[in-house]
């Protein structure tokens, strides 16, 4: 099982932000995360579990991972975020962010570390069979400068 940390402004893992494609699918085969998908602008991972966005000139600006527990441990500040309940990975993230911070389960940008809660759904949790589901996020992801930027331009024109 791989273990990969999620830093913000870095990446996940060996998973790093501004890397190529071609560097992207090269930290994931060392990951043994096998290709499940890809479009013009984008890469799949894991079952699509780990999902890369890249900008214009082919760079990651956006990395994704849904809970698969099986695969790979992705973690916050040492939290597993695939078996951490969702209110709690919020708060510990909006206390390293500072400010306030109200928890939507819909979704959440963390806009300094430029870090996104995705979908907190109890069908997520994929940790504790035979005991009450949990709310878990459906994807935690980082991204770079101009990922955010591009969340609150459609933001703005969706308000």
């Amino acid at each position: 099982m791989s273990e990969l940390p999620i830093t913000p402004h870095g990446g996940i893992g060996p998973l790093r932000l501004n890397a190529t494609r071609a560097e992207i699918r090269a930290a994931a085969a060392g990951l043994r995360l096998p290709a499940s998908g890809q479009h013009a602008e984008s890469d799949y991972f894991a079952e699509e579990s780990v999902q890369v966005e890249y900008d214009a000139a082919g760079r990651a600006q956006f990395i994704g991972v849904s809970p698969l527990p099986d695969v790979y441990r992705a973690t916050y500040s040492g939290a597993d975020v695939c078996d951490t309940e969702a209110g709690d990975l919020f708060r510990r993230i909006a206390e390293a962010e500072g400010g306030t911070h109200a928890f939507e389960a819909d979704g959440y940008l963390f806009p300094k570390q430029i870090l996104l809660l995705w979908a907190a759904d109890r069908e997520n949790d994929r940790l504790r069979s035979g005991q009450a589901a949990r709310l878990i996020w459906g994807q935690v992801g980082v991204g770079t400068e101009a990922y955010r930027a591009t969340v609150e331009r459609i933001r703005a024109r969706d308000t």
